[in-house]
């Protein structure tokens, strides 16, 4: 089965519960027939991911506060770590963005064993972001400590617009992205750690060479201006940051982050209230850096990644991969000079949270409450 495009708002909607339909047993895209494969399943609205060098996969489960472990060949673990205390928005609407988020391999994980991962924690004044640390041993973790967590501050009770991802630097520092937690005015406030990317040492922090803003700007702030980033990786040829943007209604963009830049939000984006009333000036502003990309279609961007010396997408080489969850599957990006060329979705009839290319094939993990973690191999299964 083949299928290439952006799904309506209501096919949109459907995803939201629960996946109705079958994955597809395959699918076309850029010259590559991709067998669909689930490895497994059912996972509760899982959010990170993170490749093992032994093949095995480890999972972060958002509401559960909960990782665990999909041996190569093997069965789901149970629970590895279980945060007990964390953060989820009991509200008058019900709706919650909070949870367990991001996991991340330290890029000298095969010296230190090293696993970070990122979640909303319960505190007096709400919930903050907080980065966490543990060893693995090959079965199971050591005791967790502390690498950063949110100021107290910029702490509150929101349920919404966590951001949560983290990626890796070539110089080893830690990125991780805050949302401005529903409340656009904090995303220009330089003080605030939300609405923002952070930049950490691996050890939580701030690095000397950070960017210099004003003199009460947060010591970890990377860039300004953002609204709720869940799409965050770094080039691994060049040491680019990229980042794709949730926009409100419409407006989601590429941004290509440079330390020191502000990227607008609220003042310029490419969408509109969910009222439909305009935001700001539109997508572009004097003093504000201009996203490298809006998306015509919604994408609800989660997971980020670029294909890169991976033999079996050799003719990807240099493509951006982006989890859609309105969309329903993956969006591949093609960038020439630094502007996008051509898009394409590749349909899974799924909410895709988070995306990576590793051994060989792409790792899909779906946000449902029965999710699942799935690989496309091409031209057939190798397993």
């Amino acid at each position: 089965m083949t299928r290439a495009r952006c799904l309506g708002a209501a096919s949109a909607m459907a995803l939201l519960a629960a996946p109705a339909l079958a994955l597809p047993e395959t699918v076309e895209s850029g010259g590559l027939t991709l067998t669909v494969e689930t490895v497994a399943a059912p996972l509760e609205h899982p959010w990170g991911m993170a490749v093992l060098p032994d093949g095995s996969v480890l999972v972060t489960e958002r509401n559960a506060g909960t990782i665990r472990r999909v041996p190569a060949g093997g069965e789901l673990s149970e629970p590895l770590v279980t945060l007990g205390d964390l953060f989820r928005y009991e509200g008058e609407t019900g709706r919650s963005q909070a949870g367990l988020f991001d996991i991340l391999l330290h890029p000298d994980f095969e010296e230190n064993g090293l696993v970070y991962w990122s979640y909303s924690r319960e505190t007096e004044r709400g919930a903050a972001v907080v980065v966490q640390r543990a060893e693995w041993d090959g079965e199971g973790f050591g005791e967790a400590e502390d690498v950063w967590v949110m100021q107290e501050a910029d702490q509150d009770s929101s349920g919404l617009h966590f951001g949560g991802r983290m990626a890796w630097g070539l110089d080893g520092s830690l990125y991780l992205s805050i949302g401005e937690r529903r409340n656009i005015e904090r995303a220009q406030d330089l003080e605030d750690q939300a609405g923002s990317v952070l930049r950490m040492t691996d050890a939580g922090e701030a690095p000397e060479d950070n960017p210099s803003w004003d003199e009460d700007a947060n010591e970890f702030l990377f860039t300004a201006g953002n609204r709720n980033i869940q799409a965050l990786t770094v080039h691994p040829s060049t040491g680019e940051v990229w980042a794709v943007d949730h926009g409100p209604q419409g407006g989601d963009e590429i941004n290509l982050l440079v330390g020191g830049n502000n990227y607008g939000w609220p003042w310029t984006t490419g969408g509109v209230d969910y009222s439909g009333a305009p935001i700001g000036v539109g997508p572009t502003m004097e003093g504000m850096t201009p996203p490298v990309h809006i998306f015509e279609e919604t994408v609800a961007p989660s997971g980020l990644t670029f294909v890169w010396n991976e033999p079996a997408f050799e003719a990807w080489q240099g493509d951006m991969l982006v989890g859609g969850l309105q969309t329903g599957g993956i969006v591949r990006v093609t960038l020439e000079e630094g502007r996008v060329a051509a898009e394409e979705v590749i349909a899974l009839d799924r909410r895709v949270r988070d995306v990576a290319v590793a051994d060989g094939a792409i790792w899909v993990i779906t946000d449902h409450e029965d999710g699942e973690l799935v690989r496309l191999v091409p031209g057939g299964s190798d397993s």
